[in-house]
Formats: C-alpha cells, structure tokens, sequence
C-alpha cells in the first residue's frame, strides 16, 4: 500500500522540488501551495533548504513559503466548510465528530500547535477541521500564517546554521 501510495506522488514531488531548482522564489511559492492543500504531501522544509543552501535570502524564503502554504491551507479550509459532506463520505462521520470536538476542545491554539510543531507527517490536511468546525476565517488565516512563519523561522535558522558550521 505505501509503496503504490510512494508511487503515485514521487513524480508531482519530483516536479515541486524541480520547480524549486528552476524558478527559485516562484518555484518555493507555487510548491509551497500545492503541497500544503490536501491533496499532495510534499515538505516545504525541503524546499527551503534548498535555497538556502543556494544562498537565496532567508527572510525572502521565510516570506514566500509561508504566504504560498497559507494559500494552499485555505483550500483545505474552504473543503472542509463547504465540502461537508464529501468530506464525511471520505473519513467517516465519527471521524468528522472527532475533528469538530478537537477543535471545540483546544480552539485556535491546539491548530497552532499541530502547524507549528515539526512532525515526520504532513499537518496541513487537518486545516480542514478548521472548516469543518465552522472557525471563523480571519482567526483561522492569522493562526495559520503566524504558525508557519514562526515554524519556517526555526528551519531556516536551523539550516543557516549548519550551512555556517559545515562552512557550505
């Protein structure tokens, strides 16, 4: 199953990173959007390093990939708000439930915390629930965005970082 799953997105990683390498900024925004909507787990981390390590201005990377995987969370949010529906016939209402009562439970800072904190799977597909959960818009893009920008800040000072230790 994770090996067919691997399959299908290793080509629309491949061209997101390729995107990246190409278009530089442009590249990081359009990836960064694409890969934080639900429909293709792609890490935005990688990206940034790479243009970091190509010497690429870091408050610019920063900038860029917060603002495009903001974009990307508010298909996500819009899904879950008007897609309902197809969203239950998808995951379950039980889980739909379980969604609505995480978000009635820990409001904007438990969102805050999933986006914020580094994880080894993509968060951005629970940008949904925000949706779902009927959270009011503005609260959602100001939660998402201040996430990210803090959440980008400690990757690209992490690999600022390195790159100066490693002397790169």
């Amino acid at each position: 199953m994770l090996e067919g799953v691997r399959a299908f997105f290793h080509p629309v990683i491949s061209l997101l990173m390729n995107f990246v390498r190409h278009y530089g900024l442009p590249g990081l925004f359009f990836s960064s959007f694409i890969g934080s909507t639900i429909f293709v787990p792609f890490s935005v981390e990688a990206a940034e390093a790479f243009l970091i390590a190509a010497k690429e201005n870091p408050y610019l990377v920063i900038l860029v990939a917060s603002v495009g995987a903001l974009m990307g969370t508010w298909v996500n949010y819009w899904i879950g708000y008007f897609g309902s529906g197809l969203v239950e016939k998808r995951v379950g209402a039980g889980n739909i439930k379980k969604a609505k009562d995480f978000m009635d439970k820990y409001g904007w800072p438990g969102l805050f915390l999933v986006i914020f904190i580094p994880t080894p799977i993509p968060v951005d597909p629970v940008t949904v629930f925000p949706g779902l959960a009927r959270m009011g818009f503005a609260k959602f893009t100001v939660v998402v965005f201040v996430a990210k920008v803090l959440r980008y800040s400690v990757v690209v000072a992490l690999l600022t970082g390195l790159l100066s230790f490693i002397h790169l």
